[in-house]
């Protein structure tokens, strides 16, 4: 069964319409460069770190790592806490309003290291030093609620976000997306090469009248150049 394309007829291809293939290439690699500048927002990360633990005036060994384990299986439970109405509150009214509880649930994400009591408090937003905020006001919410709900009665702020001068944003992340359209323009152009040579109703060898059932009557060979002036191969004018 003959294949749609031979390994021949596809580099004949590629090397006939390199430069749609390019220009293709050019065109997605210019569209996503647009697109970064243009219509995406840039979004930056701050993080603040909460250690809870309760108080033990037991010096048993064994009783403090007891204590330790029941901490760390009731960190999903300080996870769930963070991100409640009942935090989220708190924190709204130390930023007067400026978000409501459902925009601050979506810039807040809560992670913890395994079998660690520490948890990361990670916001998301377009300008750093708000993002800094809300993280630090969102752990110091935690701190004053818990011991309320949980009776947990040592928290800690183990770190303050922070934003530095040369902060980095998290997305979008320009490289990657302009290697997308430089790529995705490459292939819509090999597509494209591909499509003009299957809807081409030029016939190319003798084997396409014989898809048709058509016999060839004859063929015309290449044509020698006529034109005035052009010189025979044995050195004589065409003229006369």
């Amino acid at each position: 069964m003959d294949t749609l394309f031979s390994m021949k007829d596809v580099f004949a291809i590629l090397k006939k319409s390199w430069l749609w293939i390019v220009s293709f290439a050019i065109g997605g690699l210019l569209t996503a460069v647009l697109v970064i500048y243009f219509f995406l927002t840039p979004v930056y990360s701050m993080n603040s770190q909460v250690l809870v633990a309760q108080t033990n005036q037991n010096e048993n060994a064994i009783s403090q790592n007891a204590e330790v384990q029941a901490n760390i299986q009731l960190v999903n439970t300080y996870r769930v806490l963070i991100k409640s109405p009942r935090v989220l509150t708190e924190v709204e009214k130390s930023m007067d309003g400026a978000y409501t509880l459902a925009e601050l649930g979506d810039k807040i994400t809560v992670t913890t290291e395994q079998d660690s009591q520490v948890m990361n408090i990670t916001v998301t937003d377009k300008n750093p030093e708000v993002a800094a905020e809300i993280a630090n006001e969102t752990a110091k919410a935690f701190q004053k609620v818990t011991p309320k709900v949980m009776k947990v009665d040592n928290i800690n702020i183990l770190a303050e976000a922070k934003p530095a001068v040369d902060t980095t944003a998290v997305s979008p992340k320009p490289l990657l997306i302009a290697l997308v359209g430089l790529f995705g323009g490459t292939l819509l152009g090999i597509i494209i090469a591909f499509m003009r040579n299957l809807l081409s109703s030029h016939f190319k060898e003798d084997k396409d009248l014989e898809m048709l059932g058509v016999p060839m009557l004859g063929a015309v060979g290449k044509l020698p150049d006529c034109r005035p002036g052009h010189q025979k191969g044995n050195g004589e004018s065409d003229e006369k």
